[in-house]
């Protein structure tokens, strides 16, 4: 991946856009009326769950033993919605067809953003007792909680670089920190059950001069037992990256207290599947005379298989953030292109993992004005799946001052959302930031 000097991480910027309908075609299509859209979409959604192939753990033929060991794939239900958030005051609820469910107050948050905020457990019992987890810069950097409504300080770890947990029913919190010594940066990884994480100890501490810091995924859980936490390693406050950039993949396994690891840091981690059995990275540096990232690789952690994507030849800044579908079967990224700032551009693709590698989706941003009610966004992020078969991308919309926009998007043909409407159909959920996945 190449750096550019003067760029600012552009997370929110990674992006491309798409039309409503894609077809084979280049031209933009209109965006369909969502008003007939919305009285199928539910009933498709549950559709598209019972026909799309779900690969799961007993299902799945591990072909040969991958090493390191693999500790085993994380089950989930799909996502029973998401939630979303305008500014830092307020995060809003809702379900997989954008109906409000509820909102928690979030005064203190960072930003809004995945990495500053966790819900912890499912929604099973209501929206009000739902916990949601988040940063804030008070008082050196809280953990602040919000469950009924009270919310309070649940610990004060220092410079908070990321909060994540487990998905699901599980209420298993990590977070990271960090502090900027003369030796170099001093970064700290905690986990544990979130009423216990002021008495618990950091279990991981790094200390180096090579910027890079503890950046937790996801916590590993099964039964009643934290097993451990996936985390990678971001190259902390650097500002000349399109994409964020993280390094290597690492499994803390609390229950033996050891840490393996499955990507070097000469590799850069572009993604994690749900069930946390699929890595998506780019190719080492070394790979070429350039010295530079050419693909994105998706490495199955179970049984090795691999899958190789080359970026665009126009993709001169090569791709990230990757995110893949619950049952495996698809992968959706962005690329970009531009020298400056003000030049940057960006291409969204959505591939099949077959063995054909069958890209579905692969536009430039210039053609994706459908989910912008026909301008062009200014980008477009591809944020998670919200069932096996449809993907949730946050668009950015033009102008300044508008908030962005989250919407539904069936990239596979097979799979659309209204099948009375045709392949490939859009439709906005809702307004605000992506910042997590709920689950029953």
């Amino acid at each position: 991946m190449k750096k550019w000097d003067g760029f600012l991480i552009v997370a929110a910027l990674l992006i491309s856009s798409m039309a409503c309908t894609f077809g084979g075609s280049s031209q933009p299509q209109g965006t369909p009326d969502i008003s007939v859209m919305t009285t199928s979409v539910a009933a498709t959604l549950q559709a598209q769950n019972d026909q799309a192939p779900t690969r799961t753990p007993e299902e799945a033929v591990e072909t040969h033993v991958c090493l390191p060991l693999y500790p085993g794939r994380q089950v989930l239900d799909l996502p029973s919605g998401f939630t979303a958030g305008k500014d830092n005051s307020l995060i809003s609820f809702y379900d997989s067809e954008g109906n409000l469910l509820g909102e928690k107050q979030t005064p203190g948050l960072t930003r809004v953003h995945p990495s500053q905020i966790h819900i912890a457990g499912g929604i099973t019992n209501g929206i009000p007792g739902a916990p949601l987890i988040y940063a804030s810069p008070d008082s050196d950097g809280v953990i602040k909680g919000n469950i009924g409504s009270n919310i309070f300080g649940m610990d004060s770890p220092g410079e908070v670089v990321t909060v994540a947990g487990a998905e699901g029913i599980f209420t298993w919190i990590v977070y990271s920190a960090v502090e900027n010594t003369d030796e170099g940066f001093i970064t700290t990884l905690k986990t544990g059950e979130m009423g216990d994480l002021a008495s618990i100890s950091p279990q991981l501490m790094r200390v180096d001069d090579d910027r890079l810091v503890y950046y937790p995924l996801v916590v590993h859980g099964e039964e009643v037992q934290n097993h451990g936490t996936w985390f990678t390693l971001l190259k902390y406050k650097m500002s000349d990256f399109i994409f964020i950039p993280f390094h290597g993949l690492f499994y803390f396994d609390l229950t033996q207290n050891q840490v393996t690891e499955y990507l070097s840091t000469e590799y850069r981690f572009k993604g994690f599947s749900p069930d946390q059995s699929l890595v998506a990275f780019g190719n080492a540096p070394g790979a070429n005379p350039e010295g530079e990232e050419t693909s994105i690789i998706i490495k199955d952690l179970v049984n090795c298989q691999e899958w190789t994507f080359r970026y665009h030849d126009a993709s001169m800044n090569g791709g990230g953030e990757v995110t893949i579908s619950p049952d495996n079967q698809y992968a959706a990224w962005i690329e970009s292109t531009g020298f400056t700032l003000e030049e940057l551009d960006w291409r969204l693709r959505v591939a099949s993992l077959d063995e054909n590698q069958t890209f579905l989706v692969d536009s430039e941003i210039n053609v994706l004005t459908g989910l912008a009610g026909g301008e062009i966004p200014s980008n477009i992020i591809p944020v998670g799946w919200l069932s096996n078969s449809v993907l949730l991308l946050e668009v950015n919309l033009p102008g300044s001052g508008q908030p962005n926009l989250l919407v539904a998007f069936a990239p596979d043909p097979s799979f659309p959302l209204d099948p009375a409407l045709g392949a490939n159909q859009s439709i906005p959920l809702a307004e605000g930031g992506f910042t997590g996945f709920l689950y029953p």
